[in-house]
C-alpha cells in the first residue's frame, strides 16, 4: 500500500512538473504527498551533506581499502562523495526514477523473509521435516534447505498466492487512513555552528590537547549539573548523561529488626527494572526514528546507581530529544502491554536459553561473577520471577522509582554547548523530576521517613587470603565441545581511586598490577596458545573493579585474570599449567633486564595517555568517575569535588616509570606466589570432550564447589570488600566493622546481594571492564 501511495504521489507531482505548475506542486499540502516528495527530497539532501562534511573517516586500514574500491568505480574527483547528495537541490528531485523505482516493487521482484518460531513450525507441517536440497549441489526443490558451510537449515517456499492478490488489490480507505509520509524532520539541526563562547584557537581540532576536568555548575537539593565546553574535537557536537540516583532502581524497602524501613537488594525489583527499560525502548523506537535519521541517539541503561539516559549527537536539537525522552520516562503511558509482551518475551527466551547457548569460557566467567558480584542468585531464580512478572507490577514499581525521597539528578552536559544552555537544559530537566515526584507523592500519600539517606552502587566480595577457591560445573550448551578455566587473583589491598583519596603505596601497588599483567600478557599467549597449544583462546589482562558501600564510598579493587578455552586438554590441567606458567615466571621476572622493564612500563604509561580521540569517549570515562567518587565526596565535609581523580591516566603512567624490580617482584609474590596471602578464584567448566567426572576431596586451603547451593552457601560467608576489611578467625575486627555499617550486615550475613542475572548483565565484573579505563 506504501508503495502504490508512493508511486500515486509521483505520478501526480510529474503529470503537474510535465505541465510546467512545479511551484504549485512544490508548495501542494493538500495531504496527495506531492508537496511533500520535493521536502523530503530536500532534507535526505540536508542530511547527507550535514552527515559527509561532520564524520571524520574511520581506521586508517579500512579506510584506505573503501577508498582505493570507490576509486577504480568513481575516479579521483568522486571517490569519496558517491552516493552523497552533494549537489542536489529541492529542484533536482528525479521524479522519472522515482516513479520508475516504486514501479518495480512487484511481487515478481520481491521475496518475503519470516524469521520466528510460528513460521517455522508452519513450514515444518507444509514440508516436513527432511531436507529436500542443500545448497551444495545443483538440485532445488521448495521445501527445507541446508547451508553449504555452516549447516544451518532454512525453508524456502514460494510466495502464498493470498499475498500475491492482496498486493494486488490496491489501497482501501483503512489503509489511506493508516499511512502518510513521513512528516517534516524536526530534529534537522538548524545550525552546525560553533558555540560562540569558544575561543578562536579552539575552532580547530586540537585531540593532542590534555583533557580538562568538568566544572560543576550547580549543586542543589534536585541534583547537580556538571558541564563542559569541548575544546578538542571542533565538531558541532554534544553528549548528554543523565544519571537518575535513585535506590528504588534494585532495591527494596523492607522492616528490619527493628521495625524500621531500610533499602535492601531486590532480584524482583531489579528485574522490574530491567523490564522498564526494555518497555521504554521499544515504545520510544518509532517516535525517535527522525531523531537517528538527523544524527541523533539516546539510549537507557541501568545499573545499581539507578537510570542513566544517554543523549548524543549534533548540539542543536540535542536537549529536545533528552527533554522529549525524560518526560515519556517519567509519565507511565509507555507502559502499554504490547511493549510489555515483547519486554517479557525476549527476557524469558533470554534467560530460557543462557546456559544452553553459552560458551565455556562465558559460562566460567558467569559463575565466578556469581559468586563475586552479582547481588540475585542466578538465571534460574530470575527466569522464575521474569515469568510471574505482570504488567501491573511494572506500573507499581515505575510509581515507585519516582517516590523515592532520596532521588537526584547527576547531569553531565559536554560538547558544543555553552553554559547558558547547559543551565537551561538542567532547570527544565529538574522541573519534569520535581512535577513527577509531586504528583506521585499525593496520588500514593508515601511516608518521607523511610530510612537514612544512602547511595546504592557495585558490589564486589572479599577472597579471603590464602584460600583457593575452586568451582567445577559442566557446560549444559550440548553442543559445547571445550571446556573452560578463569583464573583470577583478587588483589588484598585496596586499588588506586585517586591521588588525593588515595596513599603512594596504593598508588604504586596499583600501578606494579597493571605492568604486572603487561608483562605476562605476551608470555602467556606464547608459551599456553603458541607453544602448548592448549586452545584457540588463550588471554590474560588486568582488570578493575568497584565495591561501594553505605557511607557511600567506593573502594577500586586490582586483579589479575587468565583464561583458557581448550578442548585438547581437561580443564584441571589447564589450570595446572597456568599456574606453572605464573610460578616459572616469577624467576623470569627477577632476571628480566632493567632496560627491558623499563620499556614495558614505558609501553603501558603511553596506552594510559595516548590521547582520547571521540567525544562519547571522553564523556563516558568523564562520567564514569563522577557517578562512582561524586557521592562520597557530598558526604565528606573535608573533602572537595576538585578530589574527583579526572587525571588518574596521567598519575599512573607518571608513577609506572619511576617503578623498581623490587617493588614489582614484592607485588608478584603478595598476589600470585605466596599461597598464605594471596586470594584466588578458579572457575573450571567442562565440555562434551572432558566431562566432569568428580571433584577433587577437600584439601588445606583449598575450597572446591559444583553446585549451585554450595555456591550461594560460601558467598554467604564472604564479607564485601572495603578498606581495612579482613577475615579472622575470632570474627571481632569484622563484626566491629560490621557494627557501623548497617548494610554491610546485610550484605555479610544475609546476603539478599548480587544483581539481576539476565539478558543484558552477562558481561564481566562490573559490566565486565576487560581494558580497565582510567
Amino acid at each position: 500500500a506504501y508503495a502504490k501511495m508512493l508511486c500515486s504521489a509521483a505520478e501526480e507531482t510529474l503529470k503537474l512538473s510535465d505541465g510546467g505548475d512545479t511551484d504549485a506542486c512544490q508548495r501542494s499540502d493538500d495531504g496527495s504527498g506531492k508537496g511533500d516528495l520535493y521536502r523530503i527530497w530536500e532534507e535526505v539532501g540536508k542530511l547527507d551533506r550535514m552527515q559527509f562534511h561532520q564524520t571524520s573517516p574511520g581506521h586508517v586500514y579500512s579506510f584506505a581499502q573503501s577508498a582505493s574500491q570507490s576509486i577504480s568505480k568513481y575516479g579521483t574527483t568522486n571517490c569519496l562523495s558517491a552516493g552523497s547528495l552533494l549537489n542536489e537541490t529541492r529542484d533536482s528531485l528525479p521524479l522519472s526514477g522515482l516513479l520508475d523505482f516504486c514501479q518495480q516493487i512487484v511481487p515478481n521482484n520481491c521475496f518475503i523473509e519470516r524469521c520466528s518460531k510460528g513460521a517455522w513450525e508452519e513450514m515444518e507441517a507444509l514440508y516436513g521435516e527432511k531436507p529436500t536440497s542443500s545448497v551444495a549441489s545443483n538440485d532445488f526443490a521448495f521445501g527445507k534447505q541446508v547451508e553449504k558451510w555452516y549447516g544451518v537449515e532454512y525453508f524456502v517456499s514460494p510466495l502464498d498466492e493470498s499475498d500475491v492478490e492482496l498486493w494486488g488489490e490496491g489501497i482501501g480507505a483503512e489503509e489511506i487512513e493508516s499511512i502518510h509520509l513521513p512528516e517534516p524532520n524536526r530534529y534537522i539541526p538548524r545550525s552546525l555552528e560553533l558555540c560562540e563562547e569558544l575561543p578562536e584557537e579552539a575552532r580547530v581540532q586540537r585531540i593532542e590537547l590534555p583533557v580538562s576536568p568538568p566544572n560543576l555548575i550547580v549543586n542543589g537539593p534536585s541534583g547537580r549539573l556538571w558541564w563542559k565546553l569541548d575544546e578538542r574535537y571542533a565538531l558541532p557536537k554534544a553528549y548528554l548523561t543523565v544519571l537518575i540516583r535513585t535506590r528504588a532502581s534494585e532495591n527494596k524497602l523492607r522492616s528490619d529488626e527493628n521495625d524500621q524501613s531500610v533499602w535492601e537488594y531486590d532480584t524482583e525489583t531489579s528485574l522490574q527494572s530491567e523490564f522498564l527499560k526494555s518497555i521504554f525502548a521499544d515504545a520510544l523506537a518509532i517516535d525517535t526514528y527522525d531523531a537517528y535519521l538527523a544524527g541523533l541517539g539516546w539510549s537507557l541503561s541501568k545499573t545499581s546507581s539507578g537510570f542513566t539516559l544517554t543523549c548524543h549527537g549534533y548540539s542543536d536539537r540535542l536537549p529536545d530529544l533528552a527533554l522529549k525522552l525524560l518526560k515519556a520516562l517519567t509519565s507511565p503511558t509507555f507502559l502499554e502491554d504490547r511493549h510489555f509482551t515483547t519486554a517479557k518475551d525476549k527476557t524469558i527466551r533470554g534467560l530460557s536459553s543462557f546456559f544452553e547457548s553459552r560458551r565455556a569460557d562465558s559460562l566460567a566467567v558467569y559463575y565466578r561473577n556469581l559468586l563475586l558480584n552479582y547481588k540475585g542468585n542466578g538465571v534460574e531464580e530470575n527466569l522464575e520471577i521474569a515469568k510471574a512478572i505482570t504488567l501491573r507490577d511494572i506500573e507499581k514499581h515505575h510509581a515507585m522509582i519516582w517516590a523515592d525521597n532520596d532521588l537526584s539528578l547527576e547531569v553531565f552536559y559536554t560538547g558544543n554547548v555553552s553554559e547558558k544552555q547547559a543551565r537551561s537544559f538542567f532547570s527544565d530537566a529538574t522541573d519534569v523530576i520535581d512535577a513527577t515526584r509531586s504528583l506521585v507523592a499525593q496520588k500514593d500519600n508515601l511516608d518521607d521517613s523511610i530510612s537514612e539517606s544512602w547511595t546504592s552502587g557495585p558490589l564486589e566480595r572479599r577472597l579471603p587470603a590464602g584460600e583457593d577457591i575452586e568451582l567445577h560445573f559442566e557446560s549444559k550448551n550440548p553442543k559445547e565441545e571445550n571446556g573452560a578455566v578463569v583464573v583470577t587473583y583478587q588483589s588484598q589491598h585496596e586499588g588506586f581511586k585517586g591521588k588525593s583519596l588515595s596513599s603512594k603505596e596504593t598508588l604504586e601497588r596499583s600501578a606494579c598490577v597493571r605492568l604486572i599483567s603487561k608483562i605476562i600478557r605476551e608470555p602467556c599467549f606464547n608459551e599456553l596458545r603458541t607453544k602448548q597449544q592448549l586452545g584457540y583462546i588463550v588471554s590474560s589482562f588486568y582488570d578493575m573493579s568497584y565495591s561501594t558501600n553505605a557511607t557511600p564510598l567506593t573502594t577500586s579493587i586490582d586483579s589479575l585474570t587468565v583464561y583458557v578455552l581448550s578442548r585438547k586438554v581437561e580443564p584441571k590441567d589447564v589450570a595446572a599449567r597456568i599456574d606453572d606458567f605464573l610460578l616459572n615466571f616469577r624467576s623470569k621476572l627477577e632476571d628480566m633486564p632493567s632496560t627491558e622493564i623499563h620499556d614495558y612500563a614505558e609501553s603501558l604509561a603511553n596506552e594510559l595517555t595516548k590521547p582520547i580521540r571521540k567525544l562519547g569517549t571522553e564523556a563516558s570515562n568523564q562520567f564514569g568517575k563522577i557517578r562512582r567518587y561524586a557521592p562520597a565526596l557530598y558526604a565528606d565535609n573535608e573533602s572537595s569535588l576538585e578530589d574527583i581523580p579526572f587525571d588518574n591516566a596521567a598519575v599512573v603512567a607518571a608513577t609506572l616509570r619511576k617503578l623498581d624490580r623490587n617493588i614489582i617482584l614484592d607485588v608478584y609474590d603478595s598476589l600470585i606466589m605466596k599461597r598464605e596471602s594471596r586470594s584466588r578464584i578458579l572457575t573450571h567448566v567442562y565440555g562434551r570432550t572432558f566431562p566432569l567426572k568428580e571433584v577433587p576431596p577437600p584439601a588445606p586451603s583449598k575450597i572446591y564447589v559444583s553446585s549451585m547451593d554450595k555456591l550461594l552457601e560460601k558467598r554467604k560467608s564472604l564479607i564485601a570488600y572495603e578498606p581495612h576489611s579482613n577475615y579472622q578467625r575470632t570474627g571481632t575486627r569484622l563484626m566491629g566493622f560490621m557494627g557501623r555499617h548497617r548494610t554491610l550486615q546485610y550484605a555479610a550475613a544475609a546476603t539478599t546481594v548480587v544483581g539481576v542475572v539476565g539478558v543484558v548483565l552477562f558481561r564481566g565484573r562490573n559490566d565486565e571492564k576487560k581494558q580497565a579505563k582510567m
